[in-house]
């Protein structure tokens, strides 16, 4: 049974990236990333941006990586761990595009949180001595540090009819740096 609500905090988020997206199929935008509308006091939108994609391929894919992600690491987090660990990248990424990315005026996606979920999950995996966390860890760095140098691969972005923002990778897997001390340690208190 702790397996099954495990595996329901990573459903209910992808559920949610599929709602959101249904909803603004009918061009209702009051959940996307929107610069001008934040400074104006829509605050929300730094966090509910990252709910929402630009297409169907840019959905599933996001949510094909976070499946990937969850088989990995669903065991680490309790439900309320793991909306804390959401809530907490879907700041950092909104806030560092905000400050960071001014030339940025949309955006929606999914990506920048599965990267610093993805590096949270490989740095517990390190503590807990599997060598593969090393191997996620090393590859998502130098994939975010590649993404800065050269930037994403032109197909991904027709795929996904957008251009790719790999500020928001970075800002994902720095935030998620940042917060992984705390989950290591909720994750050794939960174990002991």
């Amino acid at each position: 049974m702790l397996i099954q609500h495990r595996w329901l905090s990573w459903l209910t988020l992808g559920l949610l990236c599929l709602i959101v997206y249904a909803f603004s199929a009918n061009n209702i935008t009051v959940l996307d990333y929107n610069r001008e509308l934040i400074i104006n006091g829509q605050f929300w939108r730094l966090i509910s941006g990252n709910l929402n994609h630009t297409n169907i391929y840019h959905l599933l894919l996001n949510i094909s990586a976070l499946a990937v992600i969850a088989g990995l690491h669903y065991r680490y987090y309790s439900a309320r761990a793991y909306v804390s660990l959401i809530v907490t990248l879907s700041v950092g990424v909104g806030v560092g595009i905000f400050i960071l990315s001014p030339s940025t005026h949309l955006y929606v996606g999914l990506s920048g949180i599965l990267h610093g979920i993805i590096i949270v999950g490989a740095i517990i995996d390190v503590t807990k001595g599997y060598y593969t966390g090393y191997a996620l860890f090393i590859g998502t760095i130098i994939k975010v540090i590649h993404e800065q140098l050269f930037n994403s691969p032109i197909e991904m972005s027709q795929l996904i009819e957008a251009k790719v923002l790999t500020e928001a990778h970075l800002y994902g897997l720095v935030t998620g740096l940042m917060i992984a001390p705390l989950f290591v340690y909720l994750n050794k208190k939960k174990s002991a």
